[in-house]
């Protein structure tokens, strides 16, 4: 389910039709797939009246989110309702940190832990004596998860600082204030593309030479045309350039005749684990509601991430190899670095 306008939802739909065909394909199988999508139209709304559609038909056993985070939430109750198991592939707000009363399974971190690639970038390859969390107010209730997890939870080694910046704020004065100590590290604390681009752009007519850093969220043309040498996080993979995607790649290539987009991968796992699911639920349980507790039972491996649930909680537990890639804004595109695990592995610390 998604915005069939959004490029992402035809990616989800394309590596999706991809697990899909390799699963009916093997002679091991104990039943087929077939998938069915269906547009919400973007709004919450929509996810919730496109989940309850789904929902009723008799032959469906998951359905998979593809949303933002704007619709999604929404999708919850209404598949807890229909007592169908929703995997949530890109969503990440706070908002669906709590599933453990619901039919929904998250299949990445919430923005919670923050942007996990780069945090450990910073530790482990820059090792700044301070990092200056630039704070956006404008998206203040998500993107604060960002400054509380370097701060309050003391994910960023070394001194930090945080800078706020009101929504109708400019960052001439904070990228000036932080020239004083041009070595800091930064780190955006924000959600709009545009945004990070007025900070990025601020910063480069300074003497500011630290390593500059921020989430997924900001990923668009703005930033990127202003961002050269940024280092971003995001939960997917570059498919076509990490060692561990490239028979998934190279399938995507054959039946599209492109490189796969980004969520792609994602979503070929979200098939794959409710394939998984639904063979080792098969005869334990009754109808739905036995899939949910199949997932939940003990860690799955896929392409792009171990999955894997906190047993109480029913939380995404965001350990090793947990779906969190390191990229670097190069001519105004991300170009894939590393995965989390990987990250100031290599001589040198770089990663």
């Amino acid at each position: 389910m998604g915005h069939r306008t959004d490029s992402v939802f035809t990616s989800h739909e394309r590596g999706a039709r991809l697990a899909v065909d390799a699963h009916n394909r093997d002679p091991r199988r104990a039943f087929d797939l077939a998938l069915r999508t269906a547009d919400d139209g973007g709004s919450a709304e929509g996810s919730a009246r496109a989940a309850a559609r789904l929902a009723a038909g008799r032959d469906m056993a998951v359905l998979i989110a593809a949303g933002t985070n704007s619709p999604v939430p929404e999708t919850v109750p209404a598949c807890t309702r229909a007592r169908i198991t929703l995997l949530i592939t890109r969503a990440d707000t706070h908002r669906l940190s709590s599933l453990n009363t619901t039919t929904s399974l998250l299949l990445r971190s919430t923005g919670t832990v923050g942007p996990a690639a780069v945090l450990r970038y910073l530790n482990r390859v820059v090792k700044p004596a301070r990092t200056v969390i630039v704070h956006d107010l404008t998206d203040a209730e998500e993107s604060a998860e960002t400054v509380r997890i370097a701060t309050v939870y003391g994910k960023v080694d070394g001194e930090t600082a945080v800078e706020e910046v009101a929504a109708d704020e400019g960052f001439t004065d904070v990228s000036r204030r932080i020239a004083e100590r041009p070595e800091d590290a930064v780190l955006f604390a924000g959600l709009r593309p545009g945004r990070a681009a007025s900070l990025a752009r601020a910063l480069r007519s300074t003497r500011h030479r630290g390593a500059r850093v921020t989430g997924e969220h900001v990923l668009g043309d703005r930033f990127l045309a202003e961002a050269e040498g940024w280092m971003v996080s995001a939960a997917w993979i570059d498919a076509d350039a990490d060692p561990l995607t490239k028979a998934f790649a190279a399938s995507y290539r054959r039946r599209h005749r492109r490189a796969p987009t980004p969520w792609a991968a994602e979503a070929y796992d979200a098939v794959r684990f409710a394939a998984h699911g639904l063979a080792s639920a098969d005869g334990e349980g009754e109808g739905r509601p036995a899939l949910r507790a199949e997932l939940l039972r003990r860690p799955w491996q896929g392409i792009t991430r171990r999955v894997a649930f906190d047993p109480g909680g029913h939380f995404f537990e965001a350990n090793d190899d947990a779906g969190a890639f390191l990229y670097r804004v190069t001519g105004r595109t991300a170009r894939f670095v590393a995965r989390w695990d990987d990250i100031g592995r290599e001589a040198g610390g770089e990663a």
